[in-house]
This record gives C-alpha cells, sequence and structure tokens, in this order.
C-alpha cells in the first residue's frame, strides 16, 4: 500500500527546452562584444509542470505537480553550438487529493537536480532558424529524495521515506524566427524517462511539442517563456545574461 500511495503521486520530470536557436540570437555579450568565436551566458529558470503521465505494467499516474528553480549556465561556439548545463532543486506536491482516507497529502523537500545538454543551428535562411536540441536530465538517489506523507490535519504520518531516482533524455526540433527584438519558436520533442524506485516506471506519452517566445533585451539580456504540452503539460520562464 505504501508504493501505491507513493506512485500515485510521483512525478516524471520534463526538461525545458528553451529557444533552439539561442546558439545564433545571442550574438552579442556583456565582454565578448559582436560576433566572437566564444561566449559564456548564466541565467535562471523557473519550471512549473502541471501534469504529466506515466506508468509501469498496469497501473496509470495521471496528474502531479512540480515546482523547480535552477541556475543555468552555457557556451557558445561561433553562433551555432551551445553546450549548456543547469543544477538546482526541484520540489513535487500531489494534485489529486485525498489519496486515501489517511492520506490528505504527499510532497517532498526540495532536493537536488541538474540537467547537460546542446543546441545546435541546422539551417539558417535570413533570421529564420531550424534548430536541434538535446538533453539529459536527472534526480540522483539521495536521503533527501523522498516522499513525506501528511494526514487531513497536514502532520506528517509515520511512514518509511520513500527513496527514488530518476533519469530522462529528451530530443527536439524546432523552428524560430527573429522579429526585431522579439522571437517566437515552435517544434516537436521526443522524450524517454526512467524511474528508479521499488518498482520502475516509464512515460506513458514520448511526443510532445513546444512553444514559446524569447525577449531580447539589447542583445545581452534574454527573456523567455514557454509552453509544453502532450507529453507533459507545463510552464517555464528563464532569464539569460551574456558575456
Amino acid at each position: 500500500m505504501r508504493w501505491l500511495i507513493l506512485f500515485a503521486a510521483l512525478p516524471l520530470f520534463g526538461a525545458y527546452i528553451g529557444n533552439p536557436a539561442d546558439p545564433a540570437l545571442m550574438n552579442t555579450g556583456f565582454f565578448s562584444g559582436v560576433y566572437p568565436f566564444f561566449k559564456f551566458t548564466t541565467g535562471y529558470i523557473y519550471d512549473y509542470t502541471q501534469n504529466k503521465r506515466f506508468v509501469a505494467h498496469d497501473q496509470t499516474i495521471k496528474r502531479f505537480g512540480l515546482h523547480s528553480q535552477q541556475g543555468s549556465f552555457s557556451f557558445i561556439f561561433i553562433e551555432r553550438l551551445q553546450l549548456f548545463g543547469s543544477a538546482g532543486g526541484s520540489k513535487e506536491t500531489v494534485v489529486e487529493k485525498p489519496l486515501f482516507d489517511m492520506v490528505l497529502d504527499v510532497h517532498t523537500n526540495y532536493h537536488f537536480s541538474w540537467s547537460a545538454g546542446g543546441k545546435v543551428i541546422l539551417f539558417q535562411w535570413g533570421q529564420t532558424f531550424i534548430s536541434g536540441d538535446f538533453t539529459y536530465f536527472a534526480i540522483p538517489s539521495s536521503h533527501k529524495s523522498y516522499f513525506k506523507f501528511l494526514n487531513r490535519l497536514n502532520l506528517p504520518l509515520d511512514t518509511e521515506k520513500q527513496e527514488f531516482s530518476l533519469r530522462e533524455w529528451q530530443a527536439s526540433l524546432g523552428l524560430s524566427s527573429r522579429f526585431y527584438f522579439l522571437t517566437p519558436y515552435a517544434g516537436v520533442t521526443y522524450l524517454r524517462s526512467k524511474l528508479h524506485a521499488d518498482i520502475r516506471y516509464h512515460n506513458d506519452v514520448n511526443w510532445g511539442y513546444f512553444y514559446g517566445l524569447t525577449v531580447s533585451l539589447t542583445g545581452r539580456l534574454h527573456v523567455n517563456v514557454e509552453r509544453r504540452v502532450r507529453d507533459e503539460f507545463a510552464y517555464t520562464l528563464s532569464t539569460i545574461a551574456v558575456f
């Protein structure tokens, strides 16, 4: 019963994509000037996932809530290739409740999560870009990666810690087009996720779609908003500074 409670609440994390044309859009840095061979970026990512589905055998997990906050960094080469990483914390809460008569809520504390990957410009025509993205996301197993169960009085139940770890990779292909300081984008993504605990789960839907908008402020500061649908339903806000 403990594992049924856990997996009825446990989310499957989706990776933030961002504008696939970022390597070409970030063409001016605070210290690197215009069109150098190399640039460095730092930023902040806030991601909120509403719900996502994953399965194991005859069990289906339909809904969860997830908040992630991470710091990001990247290296851009000749405005065509970007290698990036991020690290920070993630926190999950149950969306569907009550789960059982004794359990009203299930959640975690913030615990460590990280990602790494790359973006590449495949084709450019004027200010229109076709780009690819690959991201690897992980939540390592640790003493902080576990769920807590609360009763109707919001008091913790005396239950065994339910530890878990997660690994996933995601490949995306997107179209971006720049209009002055605005760059809308959209694309498709393929996601493979594996959750390791007492039972092993995988994501129910692999193919998804994403769209977003990048606002470039002075060319050195960028703000991005993004929406991801089908394989997961999520919103993301990020900021990036180019050096």
